[in-house]
């Protein structure tokens, strides 16, 4: 009797110790990312979240290689650095709303906290708003709804993104292909090169701004679009939509613009007084020379109009050349 009472008893403490073990594991796993593989130095971390969760991630020195894919889950590779997946999100629901990769030594500072060397995978939800930050690497980013990306020395390339996108590059390029939604895009010292963009809701634009860079935007159907350049070549290929804006700002450099013959516009510049105007359209155009303070040339500004002048052009330019060509 005393042995079938001592074996219950054991057994009762052995289910109790279970129920705690697994309760702190589950909240182990809930909170900082369901596995952790190590595959030849690779650590992965995989978690449930929301199709909109909010994922960020900073390095010192590694890129960024983001996915978007129809799970509800988000999983991060790191090649460099033992990493955490770390809900940072406030409500209690089962799938997280909030994400950040941190470096396993930082987790008590997971708000701040940025893994110093390693490059990153992701696979995020598609409606995901994805936010980077590196100090020296690449970033790549295909099919994700929201991003806000900054690398001081590396380059921006990002496809089929889906809403909204600001990109920012210190020493490098951006490229954008065939995505939807609003663009902001700013190079210091190189180029941005956006090809086949199309706005998601009717107030969408384009804005894309580099000082020493050339700009050259392909087949982008927004009815806003703003382009500002110090120095080097801006060039615009594609249709003019009925009513949209386009303005193009160059301090020194050459302005192009590519656009169906049949396109109607209203041309409005603001040139110095070298600046040359080419244009295979005939342009019937006004300039007035204006002479300032202290007998000071001041810019020329020129206006045409063709055809009924259904989309407004600006360019401002101190030095350099425009040219408007038939397509």
């Amino acid at each position: 009797m005393l042995h079938t009472r001592c074996c219950t008893l054991r057994t009762l403490l052995l289910l109790g110790f279970s129920s705690v073990a697994l309760s702190v594991c589950t909240a182990g796993v809930f909170a900082h990312g369901a596995t952790r593989e190590k595959r030849g130095g690779q650590v992965e971390r995989s978690i449930t979240a929301d199709r909109r969760v909010i994922v960020s991630a900073c390095t010192l020195s590694g890129g960024f290689t983001v996915r978007g894919w129809d799970r509800n889950e988000v999983r991060v590779r790191s090649d460099g650095s033992d990493i955490e997946l770390t809900r940072i999100d406030q409500t209690k629901s089962e799938q997280a709303t909030e994400l950040k990769v941190t470096a396993k030594t930082s987790r008590s500072n997971a708000r701040s906290s940025c893994l110093m060397f390693g490059g990153l995978e992701m696979d995020v939800p598609r409606g995901a708003n994805v936010r980077l930050q590196t100090t020296s690497g690449d970033i790549s980013l295909t099919d994700v709804a929201r991003a806000t990306v900054v690398t001081t020395s590396g380059n921006i390339d990002l496809t089929k993104m889906r809403e909204e996108t600001t990109a920012t590059v210190i020493g490098g390029d951006i490229s954008v292909r065939d995505s939807t939604g609003l663009f902001n895009l700013h190079a210091t010292g190189g180029s941005i090169d956006a090809r086949h963009l199309v706005p998601l809701a009717a107030s969408d634009t384009v804005s894309a701004s580099t000082v020493s860079g050339e700009v050259n935007l392909n087949q982008v159907t927004h009815q806003r679009v703003n382009v500002n350049s110090v120095s080097g070549q801006v060039t615009y290929s594609g249709e003019l939509l009925r009513n949209g804006s386009y303005s193009f700002q160059n301090l020194s450099g050459e302005i192009r613009l590519s656009i169906p013959a049949s396109s109607s516009f209203r041309l409005v510049t603001n040139v110095g007084e070298t600046v040359k105007i080419n244009s295979d359209f005939n342009l019937n155009y006004t300039q007035n020379q204006n002479i300032g303070p202290g007998n000071r040339r001041e810019p020329r500004r020129v206006n045409a109009t063709v055809g009924t002048g259904e989309a407004l052009i600006r360019v401002s330019l101190l030095t350099g050349s425009l040219r408007i060509s038939k397509t």
